[in-house]
């Protein structure tokens, strides 16, 4: 049996669709509570770890472990099994946000915490389903502040005067005793020097903070912050409708003769596979030979400006073959058809490994930058993706399970590479090349944007020679003085942007 005939649960057509999600009809106090006050701790806490700072930094790591704290104190159910997993993830994530934060460490903790919020408040069987609920959850964020503001008129002005009378009474209550302070305190302060003296600088303290924190950008910040927790921690309800293709998509419906299906589909994998041919020929001749050119092609024709092409090249052909194979059963199950797409999909492979070849060649020729290992590593993603599309064929699997396995695949790639120096790899490649070849140019200005992962580098090429600097002084850069040395001191002042990597490469400075 295949994955294709198993009988999933699809909502008929005539049915209201369900909805999933927590009951917000009346939400109890303490649940409303309980949700303020988890919204006034996100806050507080994005406030004091970001508030201020010039770059990103450990201050991370603080944050996001508080944030998943709140989300599952704010649950009403046991915790699944998924999110405990999740958990253990987070505190790689983190880890990897103390040695050094960047752009990816930081999405694969935004994508966290919205699977463990999925996870936390939908209870849905499908991971799937939860998770793509909570990401719709976010988009339709708008909604729930209109939500709150209701939820707390409704709690005020619902059973007589609620929380307002409450309020009132509260305030009727604390005036006596304000004034009664007040009085003593006026009395005191005149008789009493050193009294006096400490209730002026406690009320000069006083509005030094008001003034501190009183400031229209901070209180943007605050609202901003609490329009994007909200959803977080008490989500909308979100229709089936959204999910439920993540169950199993349906294959296209046969428009055709089966037969003519079958012939247009192995036409078009005939002669892609030869026109694929011939390209992977010429790269075998001129590529992994090295045979000089033919006259009018150049090498940086050759090399570098094919790349970008070749990888379209390849995206474009997992699309197509992922199209055909969507195909009704009665026209992919031909043995015809699996072995002229497993030869293409070899044949692409092959591609990439040139692709990767043209890559090195074009390193070797210039530099290592961050952007052309990202590369790299982007082609090792496409060639799983390769590898679970060839499962697909062979086993007939779903479209939801490849692109379920596509996910997964992503995922996973960002996850390995936020433990990655790329920065540092990078800036050792440059210096080793140059120590070996005073002819090839060092870019310094490059390496002294790759911050403190090049120190190291930087301090050896300082070394050989003094004009080299660790630290770049030429306001021209991007990297003005000190932009990064604060990251090495983990202090009162510079915790909040300290990174690990800074703080072991500190050395380096030292020895300048």
């Amino acid at each position: 049996m295949n994955a294709d005939n198993v009988s999933l649960p699809i909502l008929p057509a005539d049915s209201a669709a369900p909805v999933i999600g927590p009951d917000i009809k009346k939400e109890p106090a303490v649940r409303l509570l309980r949700l303020l006050a988890g919204l006034i701790v996100i806050i507080a806490t994005f406030d004091f770890c970001f508030w201020g700072i010039r770059d990103l930094g450990f201050s991370v790591a603080v944050f996001c472990p508080i944030l998943a704290g709140v989300i599952l104190v704010n649950r009403e159910s046991r915790l699944k099994s998924t999110t405990k997993f999740m958990l253990m993830l987070l505190m790689g994530a983190d880890l990897a946000a103390m040695i050094e934060t960047g752009l990816t460490n930081t999405l694969v903790l935004v994508i966290l915490m919205i699977v463990i919020a999925g996870d936390t408040f939908f209870n849905d069987e499908e991971k799937w389903g939860r998770w793509l609920s909570q990401g719709i959850a976010l988009i339709r964020v708008p909604g729930r502040i209109f939500w709150l503001g209701m939820t707390l008129l409704d709690v005020g002005l619902g059973e007589g005067f609620g929380w307002v009378g409450s309020f009132f009474a509260l305030i009727f209550l604390t005036v006596p005793a304000l004034v009664l302070l007040l009085i003593f305190g006026s009395l005191l302060a005149s008789g009493n020097a050193v009294f006096s003296h400490w209730i002026a600088a406690f009320f000069n303290s006083f509005w030094e903070v008001i003034k501190l924190y009183m400031n229209f950008e901070r209180i943007s910040l605050w609202c901003f912050i609490a329009f994007l927790a909200l959803p977080l921690l008490h989500p909308v309800n979100v229709s089936a409708w959204w999910w439920k293709w993540t169950l199993q998509l349906p294959r296209f419906k046969e428009r055709v003769p089966v037969q003519a299906a079958r012939l247009s589909s192995g036409l078009i994998l005939v002669m892609l596979n030869g026109l694929f041919l011939v390209a992977n020929i010429a790269d075998i001749l001129f590529l992994w030979s090295g045979q000089k050119l033919p006259s009018g092609v150049n090498y940086s024709q050759f090399v570098h400006q094919g790349v970008n092409s070749l990888i379209v090249t390849v995206l474009l052909s997992a699309i197509v073959l992922t199209t055909i194979f969507q195909q009704a059963m009665s026209i992919v199950r031909r043995p015809e058809l699996k072995i002229l797409a497993l030869a293409w999909i070899a044949q692409n492979l092959f591609l990439i490994l040139s692709v990767g070849l043209r890559l090195d060649l074009y390193i070797q020729a210039y530099d290592m930058t961050v952007t052309r290992l990202s590369v790299i590593l982007f082609l090792i993603l496409v060639a799983s993706g390769y590898a679970l599309l060839t499962i697909k064929i062979i086993k007939d699997r779903s479209l939801s399970w490849l692109i379920g396995g596509c996910m997964l695949a992503i995922f996973a790639t960002f996850y390995l590479a936020q433990f990655l120096d790329l920065n540092g790899w990078s800036a050792n490649y440059n210096v080793m090349r140059w120590e070996k070849d005073r002819s090839h140019n060092l870019d310094v200005g490059y390496l002294h944007e790759l911050g403190p992962a090049a120190w190291p580098a930087l301090s050896r090429a300082h070394q050989d020679d003094d004009s080299v600097q660790i630290i770049s002084d030429d306001p021209r850069e991007n990297t003005p003085p000190g932009s990064f040395t604060s990251k090495a001191n983990f202090d009162s002042k510079h915790w909040r942007e300290w990174s690990a990597r800074a703080w072991m490469n500190r050395w380096a400075l030292e020895e300048k």
